[in-house]
């Protein structure tokens, strides 16, 4: 049976098919010494990205130190290309792991598809098409000797690895990817809001800095600032933030990114890079279907800006799954964390993550402090912390699904005088909300409104959900069920402190199912919230129904976690009535919903049945916005 998330035909537009994995692929390094250029690679300077430049499926890339895409160029990366990047130490450079890093007016095209997905991922992780072929078996770094890349120690990417070699067990092994905008930014800015009253700070004028939190109305990527104590060369390129909230920072689609995640320092002063991380982004950015698995730090982080997304998902983040400040804006649908698991008891002081097929104990690379699998969510405001500054962090939630860490069992974080508000959501393992860190004054405090929201409040820590006239509810509250509501099964899968226990973690052998569970109480639509213009108008708790929204494509399935099967894939036909195009495809079944999206570009989509549609045998929808000679691409997804 087809697993794949969905099917994509055109309507007057020839699509190519893509190829992946190639077993002779090149080994081509990105990155030269401070000074020097490569033109083959669209390098200048050593570590600069200065013409656009088209990176191919049939090569290896490998991310040689900090990398950035400057102002003005475009980065194009085809469906199924692989990138790796490596450690500080492999790299040479102390404080330069192999990161990608968009700079304000430059823009990313990783535009990937459920079957070719863009791959970032450690130089040495098996888990790709092509497998260990696609690994150098002798690559020159910028700054060294040359290394054979399959020979690393401890580079078992299986899930039976043994204690601390093993898929569960591998972060920090890159940096990540960031991206940087000119949208606003609440960096010192202040809260005068008159003239218009639009959230945004009266006459603002910029200031920049290479410091962190300095600037007013930018700032400087975590990590990358002198105040971090980084010597990143050409960080100068890393300042985001501006005027310019309709900014484009590219496509994003499809992208998985594996084992990454970096402390440059003393992560005390704000030296990490997350998974994604995002800066100052504008509404001009596509970013969706995207997933994060074992970063260092948090999945996702958004620094201000003003833009959507979809389909994220952030799993085994060591920090916070989806972080964000300074500002951002959006609404984020169909959206999910995962927690990891770390096991302390008498038998074991160390925390270590469970993993199969025998769900022994699989040792986590750890080290003390911040890394232990915090909060599903943590949202604040600007900088400084209780400012009063604008714009105001106020992000939206629509179909979001957070399962806590076993650990922890932390729930929702918000705080600092931002707005939150989470509909249609399942929160496994936690019932939780946090605003314990609202201890400014002033105009600005922290309001949390939420609906429809479904709680397994199995073996919390705590079941308060905050209090205060800084917090809102829309009633009801967490609806707290006794069963699990996703198909996991999460009361069997918590509160064991045995190693080998058969129960001891979500992420065993094709058993993490993240869909809603048949009975459960989630399935029941709920009109509480209207659905904003634009988005699906899926009125059931969490982020997957029935279709597995990681299949086909996660590395989470590569390695066995997922399940097996899964509704079948959408096959579209397209016909015409009169001058409109219409697209057909066999149902799945009467109760099975679907959403069909149309592209001019195939860059961005937009929703055709914000209504989900469903049909016992087959499904039909007239397109009356398009008529014959306009060419457009459609696609169609089970919820």
């Amino acid at each position: 049976m087809k697993k794949s998330l969905f099917q994509k035909v055109a309507f007057a537009l020839a699509l190519a098919a893509f190829s992946v994995g190639s077993a002779n692929a090149a080994i081509i390094r990105i990155g030269e010494t401070n000074g020097n250029a490569n033109a083959a690679t669209g390098i200048t300077d050593g570590n600069r990205i200065s013409s656009d430049v088209r990176w191919t499926r049939d090569n290896v890339y490998v991310l040689g130190r900090v990398i950035f895409v400057n102002d003005g160029v475009t980065l194009t990366i085809e469906p199924g290309t692989i990138v790796r990047g490596l450690t500080a130490a492999q790299s040479g450079f102390a404080d330069e792991p192999g990161t990608l890093l968009v700079s304000r007016g430059g823009k990313i095209v990783a535009n990937g598809t459920a079957d070719c997905p863009i791959i970032f991922t450690s130089i040495d992780d098996t888990n790709v098409p092509g497998g260990s072929s696609t690994i150098p078996t002798s690559f020159t770094p910028i700054i060294g000797s040359a290394f054979n890349a399959q020979t690393l120690v401890n580079n078992n990417y299986t899930a039976d690895g043994i204690e601390g070699n093993n898929v569960f067990a591998k972060s920090s092994r890159w940096g990540g990817v960031i991206l940087c905008g000119r949208a606003h930014v609440s960096a010192n800015t202040a809260g005068t809001d008159t003239t218009p009253a639009d959230g945004i700070l009266d006459g603002l004028v910029l200031t920049e800095s290479f410091a962190q939190n300095v600037g007013v109305g930018t700032d400087i990527v975590e990590g990358l600032s002198t105040t971090s104590g980084s010597n990143v060369y050409n960080k100068g390129l890393a300042i985001y933030g501006g005027t310019n909230d309709n900014d484009s920072s590219g496509v994003l689609r499809f992208v998985s990114l594996r084992h990454c995640g970096f402390v440059v320092g003393n992560p005390t002063t704000g030296n990490e890079i997350n998974g994604f991380t995002i800066c100052g982004v504008g509404t001009g950015t596509v970013l969706e279907h995207l997933e994060i698995f074992q970063t260092r730090d948090d999945g996702f982080e958004w620094f201000g800006g003003k833009h959507d997304g979809r389909f994220m998902f952030a799993t085994c983040a060591q920090d916070d799954g989806f972080d964000g400040d300074e500002g951002y804006r959006g609404t984020l649908q169909f959206m999910t964390v995962v927690m990891g698991t770390q096991s302390r008891n008498a038998l074991n002081t160390t925390p270590k993550i469970a993993g199969f097929t025998t769900n022994d104990y699989v040792g986590q690379e750890f080290t003390a402090g911040d890394y232990e699998y915090l909060s599903p969510l943590e949202w604040d405001g600007g900088e400084p912390d209780n400012g009063n500054t604008l714009p105001r962090t106020n992000v939206t939630f629509l179909n979001l699904t957070t399962l806590a860490s076993h650990t922890r069992k932390l729930g929702w974080n918000a705080k600092l005088d931002m707005l939150l508000s989470v509909h249609n959501a399942v929160a496994e393992g936690s019932s939780s909300v946090d605003t314990s860190a609202n201890t400014g004054a002033g105009p600005f405090v922290t309001n949390l409104t939420w609906s429809n929201v479904h709680s397994n409040n199995y073996a919390s820590a705590s079941s308060s959900k905050g209090a205060g006239a800084n917090l809102t509810e829309i009633a009801p509250v967490f609806v707290e069920e006794t069963a699990s509501q996703i198909a996991s099964d999460w009361n069997n899968n918590v509160g064991n402190t045995t190693p080998g226990a058969a129960t001891s973690d979500i992420y065993t052998k094709n058993g993490l199912d993240l869909r809603l569970a048949s009975g459960a109480a989630a399935r029941t639509l709920d009109g509480t919230f209207a659905t904003p213009t634009g988005f699906v108008d899926a009125d059931y708790a969490g982020s997957m129904l029935d279709n597995n929204m990681l299949a086909g494509w996660s590395v989470l399935e590569r390695v066995g976690v997922l399940p097996t099967t899964n509704v079948a894939r959408p096959f579209l036909t397209i016909s015409l009535s009169g001058t409109n195009p219409v697209i057909t495809f066999p149902s799945a079944g009467a109760t099975i919903k679907y959403v069909i999206e149309k592209s001019v570009d195939g860059k961005v989509w937009q929703v055709l049945t914000t209504v989900p549609v469903s049909n016992a045998t087959t499904v039909t929808h007239t397109d009356t916005t398009t008529t014959v000679g306009a060419p457009v691409s459609y696609r169609a997804y089970a919820l």
